[in-house]
């Protein structure tokens, strides 16, 4: 017998291949841009020889094409050409500078989202005043109103500000990077993936003028008003580390999430849980389809009221892109079940894919689009099918269509056996037969009833949650530079949990508006889960190896990303079309032969360990000592590379986030991305580094010290330098703390010292030890020296007047190519004495463009200049990067693409 052809997995979904031509020809028209007039009839043409070579194998490569040109041509069309008006391009552009004060007159669009220390505000532009100059103007701004007094909320308040209402606010936007340094997120490809133009502050409720209310989506209110009374019932009933899950998990409003928790979260690889996305909209869909079929068994009442209802959750929760996709993906499957097609899920998500490219095609360059599609994905093309055919394996029976066991080795068959096979349902089913047949099954266990659904529900769980962790591995290494292999048991935990929690929580806010007793109980068991939820992730994340940071891979290295993830969809598709009932060697005529699935596997497991493992990607020594001085804002931070590839990391800058309570509340600090972690530890990720092998802590100011304490979660490091501790400062000693737990061996140093590492010398010139003249925190920065051969760095700290002169009276050698410029240029520093010693080449103020101290004082920046130093600037320069090979003084400064 001849056997069958094994039909491709794309032949039954061709949506599917034509959404993956369609986004080639997004990523194609990215990279080679072509006009309008060549691709639109480009496209037409190959879509009408199609047509006209229907039926043969012809036409499958024609219509692949006119897809992809459409691709470019969609994206060319929206991404590539904007609205001359556009708020994006009138400030890329340098029509109006970014920062300075205007204002704007639009529509508040979506709800108004609070947040502990205000709320925000998106608002559709129609026109911008500048320096008196009125344009037409289009594009969304998200706008930050600072109200942390009840007295200025309620002035916020009595303006009644809703969607739909007319507004003009004086303000001040904003498009350029806050950063420039290698490895942080510019912030307009971030704007771009929110789908924002510039994002502003409103400093006052007088600068904001309610001119009425527009009328056109006055309905959408009431879905947010109920959105914010759930918002305030949480706050009111729960603890806030609970009220701020709840908020994020069924709200979709994470700025009530406290870090302490979200740091857990984030740690086990669940942080996703807490973003509403594909997981809530089915879970929520699902649950209110249980609930209208209890009522109506009719389907086109049931699509149309569950869909009305999950639309109306999407929009109230913002109708954030991953919310809409998600939600068009339920309601395409749902529409194919009332029809009464069979539901593709294949084909399914690639119409959904092929509708929000062509909606969006730029997502396709975003992290979310991404992790979503390749989640999904991985459930789709892997999860489900194999799940299906564990299933058929453990329940088989012969049948017409199956009458032979499934062609597996026999641990695999016991196996599914063990987790499947119900003893009860075959002897029900057995009865009903004429016929009798003798099987005999092999499980390694008996498994029985509740313990055999638990035990199969739980083993289900896994297999998903591993293969979507091991699909997602190169984007979350990427993007997020973490491995978590913890995630794939504790998504089920963090799932299950949060769920209960949810349950009890709206429960609670139910009966609160009948009884305050009844809803008590659900308040303290919402609370007993979630401390249930978070305390058992809290202590296995730190074990290290079940989550870990880890550096990313620049330049070619880079294809190593794409060329896994096509190997694991080579593998996928392989389970995807994989029969374990075939009684002939069916897949020896399919495109994935054994062989090749198995390189496939072999390739893929050896490219997820260099991921994992990085062991390419920090750079090699090359002789060459190397001083790279940070952008960090209002901070300091410079890495030092010496010439045998030894590191160091002097100081991390920072930022106080931190949110004073109110009295008699407990402490609430926001999860605010730390300058640590979001510039620092991103810098040297896109570096190749996961281990530092020192770090210096100068003195003990947050926008110096602060920054550290991520850097110490995120990278092993070697030792840690101290000079004096004051032992009061609450960011010493949280770092302190951190190095004690991970055993990091501390060092305190102090003037005199000396180290060679690596041909450098690197001296210690401050500060003096326990005859230090002053108690002032700047002055007991640590100052180094730097030199190599004949070129030399003075890395200054935050020295003040006192410290230079005592230095200039010890009599030591001050004299460097380099400085770091004390204080980030204040007046309160570089005295005439102590810049005649210095007499530097180059003086560098880290400080950002716009510094709230008006840093540096121009005074400063001309004795520096009239000393001969050419002044250098992190705010404008960006990263600014020192090499010497003891003789030569290279300079490179960063600018982002």
């Amino acid at each position: 017998m001849t056997p069958r052809p094994h039909p491709s997995p794309l032949s039954n979904n061709p949506m599917l291949w034509l959404a993956a031509m369609f986004a080639l020809g997004i990523a194609a028209g990215a990279y080679w841009p072509f006009s309008l007039a060549v691709l639109v009839p480009a496209s037409v043409i190959f879509g009408i020889a199609a047509l006209a070579s229907a039926r043969t194998w012809h036409a499958t490569v024609y219509t692949s094409v006119a897809f992809a040109l459409a691709g470019s041509a969609v994206y060319s069309a929206s991404v590539l050409s904007p609205r001359a008006d556009r708020v994006k391009v009138i400030y890329d552009q340098g029509q109006i500078p970014s920062g300075d004060p205007v204002e704007i007159t639009g529509t508040v669009t979506g709800s108004v989202e609070s947040s502990p220390d205000g709320f925000f505000l998106l608002v559709a532009v129609d026109s911008i005043v500048h320096q008196d100059a009125s344009r037409n103007a289009s594009g969304t701004v998200r706008l930050f109103a600072a109200a942390d007094t009840r007295e200025m909320m309620d002035l916020y308040q009595a303006l009644d500000l809703s969607a739909g209402t007319q507004v003009k606010i004086a303000c001040e936007l904003s498009r350029e990077d806050g950063f420039l340094n290698p490895g942080v997120l510019p912030r307009k490809k971030l704007l771009e993936w929110q789908d924002l133009d510039a994002t502003g502050f409103i400093r006052s409720p007088i600068m904001v003028e309610n001119l009425g209310w527009r009328g056109r989506i006055g309905i959408l209110n009431s879905v947010y008003a109920v959105r914010d009374g759930l918002t305030d019932k949480f706050r009111e009933m729960f603890a806030p580390q609970v009220a701020g899950v709840m908020i994020a998990s069924l709200l979709g409003n994470k700025y009530f999430l406290d870090a302490g928790t979200a740091g857990i979260f984030r740690e086990g690889g669940t942080f996703h849980i807490l973003v509403i996305s594909g997981l809530h909209i089915t879970f929520i869909g699902g649950i209110a389809a249980l609930f209208v079929g209890l009522f109506t068994k009719r389907k086109g009442v049931q699509f149309l009221v569950v869909c009305t209802f999950l639309w109306a959750y999407t929009i109230a929760v913002g109708a954030e892109v991953p919310v809409v996709r998600a939600s068009l993906m339920f309601t395409i499957l749902w529409f194919s079940y009332v029809i009464h097609r069979t539901a593709s899920l294949a084909n399914a998500l690639g119409t959904c894919g092929m509708i929000l490219l062509a909606w969006r095609p730029g997502d396709l360059f975003g992290p979310s689009f991404q992790l979503t599609f390749v989640s999904v994905s991985a459930i789709v093309i892997a999860g489900f099918p194999l799940i299906s055919k564990l299933r058929a394996i453990g329940t088989w029976v012969p049948t017409r269509e199956h009458p032979f066991p499934a062609n597996v080795p026999d641990p695999l068959r016991r196996f599914c056996e063990t987790i499947y096979w119900n003893e009860q349902a075959w002897e029900i089913e057995s009865r009903r037969n004429v016929w009798t047949a003798n099987l005999f099954k092999s499980p390694f266990a008996k498994l029985q009833g509740a313990a055999r659904r638990t035990v199969a529900y739980i083993l289900e769980g896994i297999i998903v949650s591993l293969i979507v962790q091991i699909a997602m591995l190169p984007l979350v290494v990427h993007y997020f530079h973490r491995v978590t292999p913890i995630s794939v048991l504790l998504n089920i935990w963090t799932g299950v949990l949060i769920a209960v929690e949810s349950f009890s929580s709206l429960i609670a806010v139910a009966f609160s508006y009948f009884s305050e007793s009844l809803a008590l109980p659900f308040v303290r068991l919402a609370e007993g889960v979630h401390w249930l939820m978070i305390s058992i992730p809290g202590q296995l994340t730190d074990l290290g190896w079940l989550s870990f940071r880890v550096p990313v891979y620049s330049g070619m290295e880079s294809w190593l990303y794409a060329l896994y993830l096509i190997l694991i969809g080579v593998i996928g598709t392989s389970f995807y079309i994989w029969d374990p009932f075939a009684v002939w060697a069916r897949v020896s005529q399919a495109f994935f032969g054994s062989k090749t699935i198995m390189a496939a596997v072999g390739f893929a497991l050896l490219i997820g360990l260099v991921l994992i493992f990085h062991p390419f990607s920090g750079p090699w020594a090359d002789g060459r000592l190397h001083v790279e001085f940070l952008d960090v804002g209002q901070g300091d931070s410079a890495f030092i590379t010496f010439p045998n590839g030894e590191t160091m990391l002097v100081d991390g800058g920072g930022r106080r986030r931190f949110r004073d309570a109110d009295e008699g509340d407990e402490p609430f600090e926001p999860d605010v991305p730390s300058i640590g972690e979001t510039v620092v530890s991103e810098f040297l990720w896109e570096r190749g580094y996961s281990s530092i092998d020192r770090i210096v802590a100068t003195h003990a100011d947050a926008d110096h010290i602060q920054g550290l304490q991520a850097v110490v979660r995120n990278f092993r490091i070697g030792e840690a330098w101290f000079g004096q501790i004051n032992g009061t400062d609450t960011d010493e000693t949280n770092l302190i703390d951190a190095l004690n737990k991970r055993r990091t061996p501390l060092r305190t140093v102090s003037r005199g010292d000396h180290f060679e590492i690596g041909g450098v010398t690197v001296e210690v010139l401050g500060p003096g030890g326990e005859d230090v003249i002053t108690t002032r925190e700047n002055n007991r920065s640590v100052v180094l020296r730097l030199v190599f051969g004949s070129r030399s760095f003075l890395l200054t700290g935050d020295i003040e007047k006192g410290a230079e002169s005592e230095m200039l009276s010890n009599g030591g050698d001050l004299q460097a190519d380099v400085v770091k410029v004390p204080h980030h240029g204040s007046r309160t520093s570089s005295t005439i004495g102590f810049v005649t010693a210095v007499r530097p080449d180059f003086a560098v103020i880290p400080v950002g463009r716009k510094s709230q101290f008006n840093h540096p004082h121009p005074e400063i920046v001309d004795r520096w200049r009239s000393a001969g130093a050419e002044v250098l600037t992190t705010g404008e320069r960006g990263t600014i990067t020192f090499s010497t090979d003891g003789a030569d003084l290279m300079i490179r400064e960063f600018v982002p693409e």
